[in-house]
């Protein structure tokens, strides 16, 4: 028996207007533009698959592959054992196809049009990749041309842990509390994040920004709204603290910087890694409910 474990992290995605089919259509143009984009140094990401979870139902689900790779920049080339640079003579000897790039790895994602989550590998046997630089990968496949001239701006955020808000109200000394909000998903809305959209539509505002600081010596006492739009924020926006921990050290923290990270294991001749991905996507949507609703 072989068992291994994958990691996980989840991204909320959302465009406006909010169809589910609209989703699915973001999706498929994702992967029909075949963008590289660049997302650290040499290295670059690209949709390589993208198909439905229950074939001829693609708001049940669908599937797909970020791929990553490094892009080399050809110019010159040193040589190992001179200590110096290559000759021309010697260079004119390596031949790389123009379709062909190395340190390849690839991370399977599941997305739901539905709640318009994602789930996505950062980490299995063949290798990993970091919350922040898919992050990085998908702001900037979603801030492309294609994407905008069609489904105008596509809001990401990288989910936190679940509990990061909530670490983050528990400071000693809570001196500043900075709640960013960004438009949230359209369906299944509380009463307050309803209002929140229809004041951010109504004024045709991205984001708002809500902003405590404590009075001089004296710490926040945060009330249930503030906490309640905290929450929204953790999942639609960003929320940034500053304050004394409980040793007296001064600390900022950030919902982005903490991104949510789950794994899984599985037994190699009872499951595949499509099994464990959609197995543990409902129980990362699951636990993603309790920001809002702990």
């Amino acid at each position: 028996m072989t068992k291994r474990t994958i990691h996980y992290t989840a991204f909320n995605i959302r465009i406006h207007p909010h169809k589910p089919a609209s989703y699915v259509d973001l999706f498929h143009k994702l992967f029909d533009i075949k963008k590289q984009i660049k997302i650290r140094g040499e290295q670059y990401g690209i949709i390589t698959e993208i198909e439905n979870l229950v074939e001829g139902k693609p708001l049940d689900g669908l599937v797909g592959k970020v791929a990553k790779y490094t892009k080399i920049e050809i110019d010159k080339w040193f040589d190992i054992e001179k200590l110096a640079p290559a000759e021309e003579s010697d260079t004119k000897k390596i031949l790389i196809p123009d379709n062909l790039r190395p340190n390849f790895s690839s991370f399977n994602f599941i997305f739901y049009p539905k709640n318009h989550y994602l789930i996505i590998e950062i980490k299995d046997r063949h290798g990993s990749i970091s919350p922040k630089t898919l992050e990085t990968y998908f702001r900037r496949l979603l801030d492309s041309k294609e994407i905008e001239s069609e489904f105008n701006k596509v809001e990401l955020t990288l989910v936190p842990k679940v509990d990061q808000f909530d670490k983050m109200l528990s400071f000693r000394k809570l001196e500043l509390l900075e709640i960013t909000l960004r438009r949230p998903n359209t369906d299944a809305l509380d009463d307050l994040q309803d209002e929140v959209l229809a004041r951010l539509n109504e004024q045709n505002a991205e984001e708002e920004i809500v902003t405590l600081k404590a009075q001089n010596g004296l710490s926040i006492e945060a009330n249930q709204k503030t906490i309640e739009l905290g929450r929204i924020a953790a999942i639609n926006g960003e929320v940034k603290s500053e304050g004394y921990n409980e040793m007296g050290v001064k600390v900022k923290e950030s919902t982005k910087e903490h991104p949510l990270s789950d794994s899984g294991s599985y037994n190699t001749k009872e499951k595949t890694t499509r099994d464990l991905l959609v197995e543990m996507s409902v129980k990362i949507i699951n636990k993603i409910k309790k920001i809002t609703k702990p």
